[in-house]
């Protein structure tokens, strides 16, 4: 089992694809936060404190961290690397994620994510009191050069490097250049594994449960079943048009670097 709970939309960056960004600005309350974590099952399951902001912004997310741990659970998180307290977060995370799109600190400020030399120190920080092997470097591939970072992956011995390409999801899309070819062919009869089953659990800052954490705009959705009937029907949702979870159809991975880049 997979709890990721979104503890804030808030972030110090401005990264042009984060959907966050167009989010209401809030945290997710501590009692809502409790309430969550205390009706996880005995079963001991990973909670990521985690959304479409930069967790470390919530004035209680080591409190937080610490409770999941207290409770049984093995608490995650994926940072943005601009807010690093080496000593605490080594002590709190059994492992951890840190966003890097680029080695290259122009590229790196022109599409959001600011003080990238900060960033390498604090994680350099983060190295130095705890394995690299416990740090998983999260990637965004939006058409950017990647050979460099995968080779200082590597000669880092980070854990694991994690590349993703943007979402072709329309409620991610609708804030870039995306292929209008992709959303359109999300609307034959399909399936999602996350609707077909119940291994991975979300919730919003307010504790809305949804079935994902990829629907930031939840308009049309009712349950799980009446989503998956839907879909099954080829009948078009909203919140889930254009996501490349969609299965059985082709996921088109082509997407153009940002304007601001080139």
């Amino acid at each position: 089992m997979y709890y990721q709970l979104e503890v804030t939309t808030r972030c110090n960056f401005s990264c042009y694809y984060c959907a966050g960004r167009h989010m209401p600005q809030q945290d997710m309350p501590w009692e809502v936060f409790q309430r969550i974590v205390d009706a996880i099952p005995e079963t001991r399951v990973i909670v990521s404190l985690q959304g479409e902001g930069e967790p470390s912004l919530h004035p209680q997310f080591e409190e937080m961290a610490a409770y999941v741990t207290a409770r049984g659970h093995r608490p995650y998180t994926i940072l943005n690397g601009s807010r690093i307290h080496a000593q605490q977060l080594a002590a709190l995370f059994p492992t951890l994620g840190i966003s890097i799109d680029s080695l290259d600190a122009q590229f790196a400020e022109q599409t959001g994510r600011h003080n990238l030399p900060k960033v390498l120190r604090n994680l350099q920080d983060l190295c130095e009191v705890m394995s690299p092997k416990r740090i998983i470097i999260m990637t965004v591939d939006m058409g950017q050069p990647l050979d460099e970072l995968r080779a200082w992956v590597k000669n880092k011995d980070f854990g694991r490097h994690i590349i993703q390409p943007l979402s072709p999801k329309s409620d991610y899309a609708r804030h870039y250049t995306v292929s209008t070819s992709t959303l359109q062919s999300r609307q034959l009869p399909s399936t999602c594994r996350f609707l077909e089953q119940t291994s991975h659990r979300f919730f919003t800052w307010t504790g809305q449960e949804l079935p994902c954490a990829f629907m930031k705009d939840p308009v049309d959705y009712r349950s799980r079943q009446d989503a998956r009937q839907k879909l099954r029907q080829g009948e078009r949702m909203q919140c889930c048009h254009g996501c490349p979870q969609l299965r059985p159809l082709s996921v088109h991975r082509s997407f153009p670097a940002p304007s601001t880049a080139r």
